[in-house]
């Protein structure tokens, strides 16, 4: 059965579901492979992301869409059985987080330029001021802190990084289909409330995966301004952004890689 949905062309993939690009992605560290280990490694990586994918479209189409489970076989050659064993315990998953994560909180905050010279928790990683004010209001408005890094993209505080020179937008960067991958895995891409504080090279793609987060830094002009926002925030948030307590706190993520 064809759905109107299905009716597009092939190069509209990535606008079409964010895992769509996040395959991308994958797709083009493969080509860039210059090495047998480093197409062995690259082909790994990219089926993985073909399986989480393939369960995350599928699992959007049967919510969001209204498709049954044998269409979904049918879209990936499987017979409604096989594809009912293979998402109906994903799909039930989802349905219970997005019901609970309607009042959850997220607060994102950018990176920094000024980082220690050794491994560190990503917490503990960026010493600039102005890391530091993004950290004071965030502590004011609350919810999940989740730091945002050009290099490893959504990182929970407790998560050990290497240091880097990289800002979003640069060659290297992380792109907005690997972020939703990330706060898929993590569990707060339903999140009710978002509020990102950063610049617009890094709320740009937070708004490509949360299009209701909320972006108390847009207006501002430079440094100066933005410092100065951040310090309000700090002093008087009143953005009603409770953490819901059944959001599990932070856990260790390992070392990103």
């Amino acid at each position: 059965m064809n759905r109107p949905a299905d009716n597009r062309s092939c190069h509209r993939a990535p606008q079409l579901h964010p895992a769509a690009g996040y395959v991308g992605d994958h797709a083009a560290a493969l080509a860039a492979a210059r090495t047998p280990s480093g197409i062995l490694a690259a082909l790994a990586a990219l089926e993985a992301a073909c399986r989480e994918a393939r369960e995350w479209i599928a699992v959007d189409l049967v919510l969001n869409d209204g498709w049954s489970y044998a269409e979904v076989g049918r879209a990936t050659g499987t017979t409604r059985q096989a594809a009912s064993k293979a998402y109906a315990d994903p799909v039930n998953a989802r349905t219970r987080r997005s019901v609970m994560g309607r009042n959850d909180a997220v607060v994102i905050v950018g990176c920094g330029s000024a980082k220690l010279d050794r491994p560190a928790p990503a917490g503990q990683m960026y010493t600039g001021s102005y890391h530091r004010a993004c950290r004071r209001a965030a502590d004011r408005i609350g919810g999940r802190l989740v730091i945002l890094s050009a290099r490893y993209g959504l990182l929970t505080a407790d998560t050990v990084i290497e240091p880097y020179e990289l800002r979003m937008g640069q060659p290297g960067a992380v792109t907005a289909p690997r972020l939703y991958a990330q706060a898929r895995r993590l569990g707060i891409d339903v999140a009710g409330t978002v509020t990102v504080l950063a610049g617009r090279d890094y709320a740009d793609p937070v708004s490509a995966v949360w299009p209701h987060a909320r972006r108390p830094l847009d207006g501002t002009r430079g440094m100066p301004e933005q410092m100065a926002v951040l310090a309000e925030l700090a002093r008087t948030a009143t953005t009603p952004v409770v953490t819901n307590p059944r959001l599990p706190a932070s856990t260790p993520e390992g070392r990103a890689a």
